[in-house]
């Protein structure tokens, strides 16, 4: 009896502390089941297939996409260019934008979520002519995109998680002149997003993500008195990467019960 007893109670020590998640695949790493990722609340990116100006302050011009810089949830942009060559050139642009980012876990492992973009643009253009006369352009810009996608979490080694996702989505710009002179313009981007996002999770509501991403763009310019300006199509390999918060982790999540048996 003594023996049995001994027996019993050091396997219950053992049952104590073996990991109880042990037989939960998703208890606490990236990925489980509802668990909600704030995906690049800062960051960086060189296409803009997710975030920031690049995505949400597309102004109907060719240099609004494609430009490397600060993306995230909030942010501001300010640019100035001035040109040597031509007395009087210069473009002076300041740029707002929302741009929440968000994926939930509604599987363990597989993630359903999207970034919406909200920008406001505000671009002042001198301009000069053969004769040395500058025209000034002044020119107000709103944009809203909406780009849902999925994913799926493949857990490597902890803390690692390699995170592919894919999306499509719509931006559309409006571009309205200052005053009477000129006509508004509308910019419609159909975007396709696919990125091998590789996520690593020093603490427990915190990651770093890093993706090469492959985006996807067709657009058209049209006036707002009808008739398409311009059109165009590109597809663009580029990287975006930032730090994103996890919420709704189970990492800290109590064992379950220890079976009991009775004498």
């Amino acid at each position: 009896m003594i023996a049995l007893a001994t027996s019993a109670a050091a396997g219950a020590a053992r049952a104590e502390d073996a990991d109880p998640r042990a037989g939960a695949p998703a208890g606490g790493r990236f990925g489980g089941r509802g668990q909600v990722a704030l995906d690049n609340v800062v960051g960086v990116t060189t296409e803009g297939g997710h975030l920031g100006p690049n995505m949400v302050a597309g102004a109907p011009q060719d240099t609004s996409w494609g430009a490397t810089g600060y993306t995230g949830a909030l942010g501001y942009t300010f640019s100035d260019t001035r040109s040597g060559d031509v007395d009087g050139y210069s473009v002076r642009s300041h740029t707002g934008w929302v741009s929440p980012s968000v994926d939930v876990f509604v599987i363990d492992s597989v993630s359903i979520g999207g970034t919406i973009g909200l920008s406001y643009t505000s671009q002042e253009a001198h301009l000069p002519d053969a004769g040395g006369t500058a025209t000034s352009i002044d020119r107000d810009s709103f944009t809203l995109s909406v780009v849902p996608r999925v994913g799926y979490a493949v857990a490597l080694s902890e803390p690692l998680t390699l995170w592919p996702r894919v999306g499509f989505g719509y931006s559309g710009t409006r571009a309205d002149p200052i005053g009477s002179a000129g006509e508004s313009s509308i910019m419609n981007a159909w975007i396709g997003v696919v990125d091998v996002g590789l996520v690593y999770r020093p603490s427990e509501h915190i990651y770093l993500h890093m993706a090469p991403e492959l985006v996807m763009r067709l657009s058209s310019i049209e006036s707002s008195r009808g008739g398409t300006l311009t059109g165009s199509a590109s597809l663009d390999l580029g990287f975006t990467g930032g730090i994103g918060v996890l919420l709704g982790s189970r990492r800290d999540a109590p064992p379950p019960p220890a079976l009991r048996i009775g004498s």
